[in-house]
């Protein structure tokens, strides 16, 4: 385990191999957490809203033309299954955090 060194202002440097192995570059976000003698940092991804909201509209239109032939209350009753089986993950994932 490589060791890193506090330098001014509280900085370290990522040892080059780690950034490579978790695909953090340079202006990238990091998640800081403090336990009672360690810390964890990890990788996170910034989402774009408006971006994430075409991007979800863009699939819903595709899962309705994919299923033009259904009745229009199922694919409804799809969509919302889907939406809500994402919302329970997310719940999930920010209990545990």
């Amino acid at each position: 385990m490589p060791l890193v060194k506090v330098i001014r202002h509280g900085q370290i440097t990522l040892p080059k191999g780690i950034r490579d192995a978790l695909g953090i570059k340079e202006g990238d976000l990091l998640e800081v957490k403090l336990g009672k003698a360690e810390m964890t940092i990890k990788a996170k991804a910034v989402v774009d809203r408006e971006q994430a909201k075409d991007k979800f509209f863009q699939m819903v239109d595709e899962m309705r033309a994919s299923m033009k032939d259904e009745d229009p209350e199922v694919i409804e009753r799809e969509i919302e299954e889907a939406i809500r089986a994402v919302r329970k993950s997310k719940s999930k994932t920010t209990k545990q955090k």
